[in-house]
């Protein structure tokens, strides 16, 4: 668990934790305000070693609070001192919002994209991998690439003048799908994250940049011939 650092102990009450703010999306300090043990938690026989908390983390930027569900463990080790380990974070508040592509990304890339965001944004984080290498394939078939395998067609985005730093991001993408699927290995969230930015980074500079520059022609070319009319 790395959402935050320095989040385990058994009580990190008004400790600053480095960490993204969901309301300013800056990565900032935070305050614990509020660290609660919801009753009934760890006592029964399947939870004994799993502790729920209701957390409170207060931004030093923008001021306001969100709130999560800490699931920690309690851990003995041989010199007999109990070591206190944070192994999940829910975000409960503000409700997180599935990421969305620009409206420019073609319509099939979007529609991979978002079922993707859903499962990353519900905590289903191997469906999010494998959702997000999807996307890739989806975007690399968009763009006419060929070859065999997905390593193969990604690699040969560069004979269609996609930038290496692209496919690199693209590779990354396969990988963690390609762990997701066949070994049922799991990500943390901000893992996850960085993937999705690297393909939302993609579709910029593969769709959303080229369109608009092609609107802004558009929009010169007819201010030009408007201005054409008007002199004659």
């Amino acid at each position: 668990m790395d959402r935050f650092s320095n989040l385990d102990g058994s009580n990190p009450l008004v400790r600053k934790i480095a960490g993204e703010c969901p309301h300013c999306v800056r990565h900032t300090t935070l305050r614990c305000t509020l660290h609660e043990r919801l009753d009934g938690s760890g006592l029964s026989r399947e939870d004994l070693h799993v502790v729920r908390h209701l957390l409170t983390l207060r931004c030093d930027w923008c001021k306001k609070d969100s709130t999560y569900l800490r699931l920690l463990t309690k851990e003995q080790r041989e010199s007999s001192n109990e070591v206190f380990r944070t192994i999940d974070l829910v975000q409960v508040w503000p409700a997180m919002t599935p990421r969305e592509l620009d409206p420019d990304a073609p319509e099939g890339v979007r529609d991979v994209f978002s079922e993707a965001a859903l499962a990353e944004a519900a905590g289903a984080y191997r469906l999010a991998g494998i959702g997000y290498r999807a996307t890739v394939e989806q975007i690399v078939k968009e763009q006419g690439a060929s070859g065999n395998s997905l390593f193969e067609r990604i690699t040969g985005l560069t004979s269609l003048g996609v930038s290496q730093e692209i496919v690199d991001a693209f590779h990354e993408a396969r990988i963690v799908g390609n762990d997701a699927a066949h070994d049922a290995l799991a990500y943390s969230p901000e893992e996850l994250s960085d993937v999705a930015d690297l393909i939302t980074e993609a579709v910029l500079v593969l769709y959303v940049q080229p369109a608009q520059r092609a609107r802004m022609a558009a929009q010169r070319a007819a201010r030009h011939a408007a201005a054409k009319q008007g002199t004659i």
